[in-house]
């Protein structure tokens, strides 16, 4: 009875290490495949590879950015989905980097400049976080006033292109977009704001079909069958464990007390 029983837990243990080495084998090696993002992106793209069934992984930096992490294996679909839905973002120059003194002087036209162009650019980035807006630009047209009293300045103009998701109410956001543009460009009335509205479509958007297949539990199915067989083993060595204690003391208890039935 002791080899019959050595010789199972031997195979049980040999089928846990087994089964061990093939889990390890299955993660796979990962890669970085972005690093230096902004946390909000960063955890946008996490939640969009999670949805489509991709596991990855969200790594804080000293400088608090964000690394995107995930198995080599997902690489191809996961680019291929981020792509779709225009992620990462385009790094959009802010005014403290743009006005970052490089030299001793800078000219009054490279001033202006530099300050239209980084408006702009912070106005698309706080349009891109209005709720049902996918993604915004901003182009301004400021001319400068002339020398001649007697020629008017051209009138300042500013034109915004607008991919919004679909099912957005978007009659109620280009108001406030046209608000938000005139009150942040000087010499920009309301009515100098132009919107073009562009619907975004299901694969730029990045989200599943409706009637797509639930992807995370097809891409999960493997690992879950293999924690099953995994618990199995654990609860078969269990079991064994405890039938072999039983039978010890019921072998120690008719040595110690023969009569006993």
């Amino acid at each position: 009875m002791n080899n019959r029983y050595a010789s199972v837990m031997l195979a049980l243990k040999r089928g846990l290490i087994l089964l061990a080495t093939f889990a390890l084998m299955g993660c796979g090696p990962k890669i970085e495949l972005y690093r230096n993002l902004p946390a909000h992106d960063a955890n946008e793209m996490l939640a969009l590879l999670m949805r489509h069934g991709i596991d990855a992984e969200r790594v804080a930096e000293h400088n608090g950015a964000a690394s995107l992490i995930l198995s080599t294996k997902d690489v191809p679909r996961a680019m291929s989905i981020l792509d779709r839905a225009g992620l990462p973002r385009d790094r959009l120059a802010d005014l403290g980097a743009l006005f970052k003194k490089e030299g001793m002087l800078s000219s009054p036209m490279e001033e202006r400049v530099r300050f239209i162009h980084g408006t702009t650019q912070e106005l698309s980035e706080t349009l891109s976080r209005i709720d049902g807006v996918f993604s915004a630009r901003v182009h301004a047209v400021l001319p400068e006033n002339t020398i001649d009293d007697r020629v008017p300045p051209a009138p300042s103009t500013a034109a915004v292109l607008v991919r919004y998701k679909a099912g957005t109410a978007v009659d109620q956001i280009v108001p406030k977009i046209k608000e938000l543009v005139a009150n942040s460009l000087k010499g920009v009335s309301y009515d100098g704001v132009s919107v073009t509205l562009v619907e975004a479509t299901q694969s730029d958007s990045g989200l599943p079909a409706l009637d797509a297949p639930p992807v995370a539990a097809e891409a999960s199915a493997p690992l879950y069958l293999l924690v099953g067989l995994v618990i199995g083993l654990v609860i078969s060595l269990i079991c064994n464990a405890v039938f072999a204690f039983l039978a010890w003391r019921k072998r120690v208890s008719h040595i110690t007390n023969p009569a006993a039935p």
